[in-house]
């Protein structure tokens, strides 16, 4: 499968079919996380496999606050029964809490600034491009509760949240979302030349043209 084909087929998924991500598969994303690219090989990233009925409890539990009837429109997935918090926690059979060690990563001699963030964000990116090819569906989480997290998962303090991947096959009623898949600005709108006066123009690709993802090419 083409790279593109791979990276169109990703969607966000917030509906998971319960049965669990076989090791094989969890692997092989892993696997994938390992070999990406981070400053100067330090490979900051310390990731977290949860996928016991007890570890998915306390995602549940640091996902779950407030209340957004925007979110909650999302999915039911994000309503508590009483309309009082958003649930963050779509029921994914595996999650992934993506961190970096701070006294690990590369800092840029000029500015002072850690690699640690980018090097956590671009592991959890191939990650999340392995599950596509492998037909699952996923979702990045950056909006829950970290000091929570910290306490109920009893994460070191040298190592900071960096966000989460959901990962699961989706449900057999899943839907992508028509408001946000599938739908990206031309090359012109974000790619410039020289300047941010002159946009890039290109006529290799297929304005709009898109992989249909369907729950059916998910599941097998």
């Amino acid at each position: 499968m083409d790279f593109r084909d791979i990276s169109k087929m990703r969607v966000t998924v917030r509906q998971f079919d319960q049965r669990p991500v076989e090791k094989e598969k969890v692997d092989l994303i892993l696997e994938a996380g390992r070999w990406s690219p981070t400053a100067v090989d330090y490979q900051p990233q310390r990731i977290l496999v949860l996928n016991t009925p007890e570890h998915l409890e306390k995602v549940r539990q640091f996902c779950t606050f407030g209340y957004d009837k925007k979110y909650a429109d999302l999915t039911e997935a994000c309503d508590t029964p009483d309309h009082k918090h958003t649930v963050f926690y779509y029921g994914a059979p595996l999650v992934f809490l993506i961190c970096y060690d701070k006294t690990a990563c590369w800092t840029h001699p000029q500015n002072g600034q850690s690699s640690g963030s980018t090097d956590a964000t671009i592991v959890t990116t191939h990650m999340m491009l392995e599950a596509a090819s492998l037909h699952l569906g996923t979702v990045w989480i950056s909006y829950f509760d970290h000091d929570k997290a910290r306490e109920l998962l009893h994460i070191p303090e040298n190592y900071v949240i960096n966000g989460m991947l959901y990962v699961g096959y989706p449900a057999a009623d899943f839907k992508p979302n028509p408001k946000m898949s599938g739908k990206r600005y031309p090359i012109s709108h974000t790619c410039f030349v020289g300047s941010f006066d002159t946009p890039y123009e290109t006529d290799f690709f297929e304005e709009g043209a898109t992989v249909t993802f369907t729950p059916a090419e998910q599941t097998e």
